[in-house]
């Protein structure tokens, strides 16, 4: 058997049963054991899956997205569909990539705490489980135009991509039997999930029958006939089709000033569109997103850290904070806020020049310099400040993305997206 799929509960909903028997069926021709993990607790977090096979260990966030995804480390992730509705991925909760982040800290803790239940001792000396892959599947493909930007932690990949990701990944120091194997999910209570296994089986392609003996030359004979009758009957019916065709009466085309059809593009109610009227008015954002980096010595690079998020001992360097986006007037006002944990003086420019602003539509929206308060934030060593960048011109009516990105200063570029209502 190469797959086994085993489970803490039933998933719940139809898709992610479809997503875990699609993946089952495409793991099961490839070669060797795999162990699928879906929907069980470890350490207080409840995880969607994992894939084990003898030489790693993924850890997945799983997402069903109908469209264009938009997101980063921080802040929140858009769906956008095809008709330009925005909806918000997890309301409430962690975005995908802190959340595949905490499983990973739950689950490697776990592993490493356990290892001497179900390997050798001189394996579990030399084997750390923090090596386990975090991946982002987004099923049931990446749309194009998806903007996902994430850093060297997690990586992302579309359902219709992770079986050729299986082949080609692995985890170093983790080399695993198969009785090694198949004891992490018994350590995490989890069974097998029978049903699925056996459909998994089942649907194996069969061995093709031999072909039927030849008929005697009579049958031969009076299934041609009968099959040129059934000929000369389609073709009669296509010729009526066409003459149909020729003889109807031409549609009229629409004049090029008549008015457009207009549809209907209602919200739901139970929509989890990020409003823009969220706190204060209808033109008033105030969803604080955040982007923390730490300065990486060994790289000489500046690396991303999940500000709020308990990570290895790892904190940020520099927080940059989005804190309110006002467009109230015939302007919008951008309120920012910069963290210095470091010992130097850090600046954050609020100038065209290292602010870019656009939304969705493809409009751009320059800073005006001059009208900056300050010009520049300088944050003094282990302070925080404050300062709002001023655009002068309105935010399209029709605009539903913001995406507002900083190109050098402070820590190199980084990038904020903020879902609108209009």
């Amino acid at each position: 058997m190469a797959v086994q799929v085993w489970i803490g509960e039933k998933p719940e909903h139809p898709q992610e049963r479809r997503a875990i028997l699609a993946l089952a069926q495409t793991l099961e021709k490839l070669e060797g054991l795999f162990l699928i993990l879906s929907n069980f607790s470890v350490g207080g977090r409840s995880i969607d899956l994992v894939i084990i096979k003898h030489d790693a260990i993924v850890i997945i966030e799983l997402k069903h997205c109908d469209g264009r995804v938009i997101g980063s480390v921080n802040g929140p992730w858009i769906v956008e569909g095809r008709n330009g509705e925005q909806k918000r991925l997890n309301p409430g909760r962690k975005n995908p990539y802190n959340q595949v982040i905490s499983y990973f800290h739950a689950l490697t803790n776990f592993l490493n705490e356990h290892r001497r239940e179900f390997l050798s001792e001189q394996k579990a000396n030399t084997i750390d489980f923090r090596t386990c892959k975090r991946l982002i599947v987004i099923a049931p493909r990446i749309e194009e135009g998806s903007q996902l930007d994430l850093d060297w932690k997690v990586e992302v990949r579309g359902l219709d991509e992770l079986s050729a990701y299986m082949i080609t990944e692995r985890s170093s120091e983790i080399e695993l039997t198969e009785e090694e194997m198949i004891a992490i999910p018994k350590l995490l209570h989890c069974t097998p999930w029978t049903e699925l296994n056996e459909v998994v089986q089942e649907e194996k392609p069969a061995e093709a029958p031999p072909p039927p003996p030849p008929l005697p030359w009579r049958e031969r004979i009076w299934r041609a006939l009968q099959t040129g009758r059934l000929a000369a009957a389609f073709a009669a019916i296509a010729l009526i089709l066409l003459l149909f065709l020729v003889f109807r009466p031409p549609t009229p085309i629409p004049r090029a000033d008549a008015p457009l059809a207009v549809l209907s593009a209602g919200t739901p109610a139970n929509s989890s569109i990020i409003g823009f009227n969220a706190i204060i008015s209808q033109c008033r954002w105030n969803g604080y997103q955040l982007v923390g980096k730490r300065w990486d010595a060994h790289s000489q690079t500046w690396q991303n850290v999940a500000a709020g998020e308990a990570t290895t001992g790892a904190s940020p360097d520099i927080i940059v904070a989005l804190e309110q986006i006002d467009a109230c007037g015939n302007r919008i006002e951008l309120t920012w806020s910069v963290q210095n944990n470091t010992a130097r003086p850090v600046s954050l420019p609020l100038r065209h020049d290292n602010i870019k602003i656009s939304d969705g539509l493809g409009n751009d929206y320059p800073i005006a310099n001059d009208d900056s308060r300050p010009g520049t934030i300088t944050a003094p060593p282990g302070s925080r400040q404050r300062g709002v960048a001023v655009v002068r011109r309105q935010l399209a009516a029709n605009a539903s993305t913001l995406r507002i990105t900083l190109l050098e200063q402070p820590f190199g570029e980084a990038s904020f997206i903020v879902a609108l209502q209009p």
